[in-house]
């Protein structure tokens, strides 16, 4: 039953318990148990001295937490305290009715205690301490003394993790002390006879599960305990447990069984996935790409417009810079101009040549930001603060993008069988070495090594795949060589003598280049260490300003990208030590709880 459930329910059986409270508000968050720690100190006398240390962890904001505790078979629970622990320090709760802030109530019937503590928390952690006397639990036997015990019950809140609960006897050694834990079956039973102690651990206990203890020792151990019987329950106490420990094995076993069929399966599906992409690889599908030497040098200007070069080169769409540089064409064959204008980091755009309009961003440029005419850079920025203009704005440059990515690939450069190909390698190697990987953690032994074993061959033979495979043809691979060559003589500027490229006329040409490929900077340092300012003043004339004086492709870009994102922008068996047997013993008490 989750948190609000509970509160309906005690809403319909506890109206007045409900308005004791009501000065506290609901909790809001969620929270968990992140250590449940408990000792029971048994006295001669059978009675077991019980303290429980729970660590919530809380997010969000609590009144406190409440825990009930079972009392099937308890004949008596007394010495009631409750303390909490938080930033290191203990404090000391007083009973009361009140529901005042570090408090609790308790509230007993004759199968439940119920505590109630009172403390308000707000994204921390805080420990309670539950201490009581139970009594009625042990019963002496002729032949033995018994101690069958349901500590924790199910209907918990929340799952409990790393629990850990010692019963300590009052005598040792005891060479005669059997201990049956009922409840997961991954946790440990440690019967430690010398220290006349046995520990109960588990990392988890669900909500729906239990954990009860079931213990055998002499009656010397508790010989003043009044809960007696004339019987004797040994051996029946030991066949029972016989058998739920035998069916907790059984279950086991299947498991194992169950667990390593499906691990065999998925082994024995990943190797003959693995071995089939090996087959792939080797029969090596595709069309090898075209020798070719070493990158060059390249100052032969490119037979396509900036931004198709762009395209061509990286396999994608244009981007803004790009835009930038087919802008800077249009001006250096002068069918616009490209000024720049008073303000900070402004430039107006004019139109020389109508024709360019033809093109569907260029003429929202001009008439829906700009008057027809002309436009600037800071009202080209202002797009950014209507988002029908910058919806608009942005659908013109994907129409844009992809008309120059059709005219990259009308080329037909690109090799789509091997292209094809190749992306399945490279995503076939991702899958097969991820997969192995998480298959060498879960398995160890000669798993292990063909696992690792096959990643190496994998690794290596698509590494020898992508570096002898082309996604381009045989013109393709020529075209795509020629124009790395020429962006490698861009990325090496500055490492040559920029005379020797020719006349600085020549550079005017490739700037636009530069900018597509964003390489716009490092190319005009290199200028203006080269040439004087007289030369690059007469070498680029009026756009001299825009290269070396001005900023305009930053600023281009910029104001550009900022209208562009604008539009995208939305509102927002044998008693001793080993594992738990399933089942139960029928053991009284058992203990639940939560948080409010």
């Amino acid at each position: 039953m989750n948190r609000i459930g509970k509160l309906i329910v005690s809403l319909l059986v506890g109206l007045g318990l409900f308005f004791t409270a009501s000065s506290t508000a609901l909790a809001d968050g969620d929270y968990q148990i992140t250590d449940y720690d408990a000792t029971a100190i048994v006295r001669e006398g059978g009675e077991i001295f019980f303290t429980q240390r729970i660590t919530y962890e809380f997010d969000g904001d609590f009144n406190g937490v409440y825990y009930d505790q079972n009392l099937t078979k308890v004949t008596d629970v007394s010495g009631i305290e409750v303390s909490i622990t938080q930033n290191g320090q203990t404090t000391q709760l007083t009973e009361s009715s009140t529901g005042e802030n570090n408090t609790f109530t308790q509230t007993k019937t004759a199968d439940n205690l119920k505590l109630k503590v009172y403390h308000k928390v707000s994204d921390d952690k805080l420990t309670v301490n539950y201490h009581y006397v139970l009594s009625g639990l042990i019963t002496n036997y002729q032949d033995t003394a018994e101690l069958n015990w349901k500590i924790l019950g199910a209907g918990w809140d929340v799952r409990l993790h790393n629990v850990k609960v010692t019963v300590q006897l009052p005598q040792a050694p005891i060479n005669d002390l059997q201990a049956w834990t009922h409840g997961p079956l991954t946790g440990y039973t440690d019967v430690d006879r010398k220290q006349g102690k046995v520990t109960l651990t588990l990392d988890e206990l669900d909500t729906d599960e239990m954990l009860e203890t079931h213990m055998l020792f002499p009656t010397s151990v508790t010989p003043i305990n009044p809960q007696v019987s004339n019987e004797k329950a040994k051996e029946r106490v030991q066949q029972a447990e016989a058998k739920l420990a035998n069916e907790a094995n059984q279950k086991r076993k299947a498991e194992e069984k169950k667990a390593r069929i499906i691990k065999n399966i998925f082994s024995g599906l990943v190797f003959t996935l693995s071995l089939g992409f090996i087959g792939i690889l080797v029969a090596n599908p595709g069309n090898k790409k075209t020798k070719l030497p070493p990158l060059k040098h390249s100052y032969e200007i490119p037979k396509y417009a900036p931004e198709v070069a762009f395209a061509v080169l990286n396999q994608m769409q244009p981007n803004n810079q790009a835009f930038s540089a087919h802008l800077l064409e249009l001006a250096g064959q002068g069918k616009l101009e490209i000024v720049e204008a008073s303000g900070k980091e402004n430039y107006v755009i004019k139109l020389k040549d109508k024709a360019i309009l033809e093109d569907s961003l260029l003429r929202f440029l001009f008439k829906n930001i700009g008057n027809g005419t002309e436009f600037d850079l800071k009202t080209l920025k202002q797009v950014k603060n209507k988002r029908s203009k910058a919806k608009a704005l942005s659908k013109k440059f994907e129409q844009w993008a992809k008309r120059v990515k059709r005219q990259a690939d009308a080329y037909n450069y690109i090799d789509k069988k091997t292209h094809t190909w190749c992306i399945t390698v490279m995503l076939g190697a991702f899958v097969n070495l991820g997969i192995l990987l998480l298959l060498g953690v879960i398995f160890s032994g000669t798993i292990r090594w063909v696992c690792l074993g096959l990643g190496i061959v994998i690794i290596l033979l698509s590494a020898k795949y992508l570096m002898t495979h082309s996604g381009y043809t045989p013109t393709g691979d020529r075209e795509i060589y020629e124009l790395r060559c020429f962006r490698s003589m861009l990325k090496d500027v500055g490492r040559f003598d920029l005379r020797e490229v020719g006349d600085i006329v020549l550079w005017e040409q490739i700037m636009p280049y530069a900018v597509a490929f964003g390489l716009a900077k490092k190319v005009i340092k290199a200028l203006k260490a080269e040439f004087s300012v007289a030369e690059l003043e007469t070498g680029f004339g009026i756009y001299y300003a825009l290269y070396f004086a001005g900023s305009w492709n930053d600023s281009f870009t910029s104001s550009f990208e900022q209208s562009i994102a604008a539009a995208n922008v939305d509102s927002s068996s044998s008693g001793s030590s080993g594992g738990f047997s399933g089942g139960s013993s029928g053991g009284g008490g058992g203990g639940t709880g939560g948080a409010f």
